[in-house]
């Protein structure tokens, strides 16, 4: 009989996983440079059983331990959550300056591939979180990766700036230009491409909230306020902003523990007969500054310094495409419920250059046509 227990006990110890801190390098999809990252994961029970991800962007002059030091590790301890925060990096400034950068927007990406390859990711189930410069980041990558997540939040972030920069404390100013010179005509579209209000139509399609201090000096409370103001026109449905009454920018705010409670419920998922791995959606309004996927449309742009504006719908038997500053379009059918597919009959693409548009499906491409505006025939799938 003790023998038994003393079985039962030792296997029990072994199948309990303890608590780790780690770090690691990986290389930037963006760039190609090495880039580090700090995380945590959590004690649990069995090597099989999936943990939600929590990712948090830090603030300016923050890094890869900035969610140690706020005490991220030991919420994730106490909610059974896996969390990685990339050291962010800019185009000119160092990680502590990045404001949003297109290399900072790919950290955040590579960490979250680096944790799926590495721990077993409950992928419906990945966060983003971030305060002042890392809520700036947030914002971003609510916006132009809404699939990715389950839920973002925000804190004190800047949604514009350019109109931040311009009335920003003296010594918050000339961090910034650490990465950006001042704003100018010369340098406009890279102040507009880091400000959340330009891409506002795209928050619909992500649990998304914001927060901020309303004695805040260091990042007006407007910059959260208008940016609200301005999904609001896209989504009745988003939730107002948190408002910590009087605090200032650097007040102990929401802690790690009010951040998970405010996400955790939500999961990046269908209907149980739609059978695809995220949310899905049969009408796409987005804006994007680069090659990207969407949802269930890709772009590849024109012109690498201007916004691409995509409308894309399935509806009535009908694909149809809309398009500006597209160089190549591709409609990924695996991302498109079949009871959906199997609906659609003609297809309509209509753009302001001529554009190279393909159709893939289980990896192949199944129809493609370099045109400017044009109708087609529905390809029939093999079942």
């Amino acid at each position: 009989m003790l023998k038994n227990m003393l079985i039962i006990l030792v296997f029990c110890l072994n199948s309990l996983l303890a608590a780790e801190e780690i770090e690691f390098n990986f290389n930037s999809s963006y760039d190609g440079t090495e880039q580090k990252a700090a995380g945590f994961i959590p004690e649990s029970v069995g090597k099989t059983a999936k943990m939600p991800l929590l990712v948090i962007a830090h603030y300016m002059g923050g890094d890869r331990f900035m969610a140690k030091q706020l005490g991220y590790y030991k919420a994730a301890e106490k909610h059974k959550y896996l969390l990685v925060c990339p050291e962010l990096h800019g185009i000119k400034a160092s990680g502590e300056f990045s404001l949003a950068a297109l290399p900072a927007q790919h950290d955040i990406l590579d960490s979250i591939r680096y944790m799926i390859k590495h721990y077993n990711v409950d992928e419906s189930r990945i966060y983003l979180a971030g305060r002042s410069m890392g809520g700036m980041l947030a914002m971003i990558m609510a916006a132009k990766y809404p699939d990715r997540f389950a839920a973002v939040v925000a804190g004190q972030g800047i949604s514009d700036l350019e109109g931040w920069i311009k009335s920003a404390l003296p010594q918050l100013r000339a961090a910034s230009e650490k990465e950006l010179s001042p704003p100018s005509k010369k340098n406009r579209f890279e102040y507009r491409r880091r400000s959340a209000i330009y891409y506002a139509r795209n928050f619909k399609y992500v649990p998304f909230f914001m927060w901020h201090g309303t004695n805040d000096n260091w990042v007006n409370p407007d910059q959260s306020s208008s940016l609200f103001q301005a999904i609001r026109k896209f989504n009745q449905f988003q939730p107002q902003v948190d408002w910590l009454l009087n605090a200032p920018h650097c007040a102990v705010n929401y802690p790690p523990e009010w951040i998970i409670n405010r996400v955790k419920y939500y999961q990046n998922t269908c209907e149980v007969e739609e059978n695809i791995k995220t949310r899905f959606f049969d009408s796409l309004d987005f804006i994007t500054d680069e090659d990207q996927a969407f949802f269930w449309i890709k772009t590849d742009l024109k012109n690498k310094n201007k916004f691409c504006h995509i409308t894309a719908r399935l509806r009535g038997g009908l694909l149809s495409v809309v398009t500006t500053n597209s160089r190549a379009v591709t409609v990924n059918f695996d991302r498109i419920p079949e009871i959906v597919r199997e609906k659609l009959k003609k297809g309509l693409v209509d753009s302001d250059s001529i554009i190279e548009f393909n159709i893939t499906c289980k990896g192949k491409v199944i129809y493609s046509r370099t045109g400017r505006d044009f109708n087609f025939k529905i390809p029939v799938l093999e079942k």
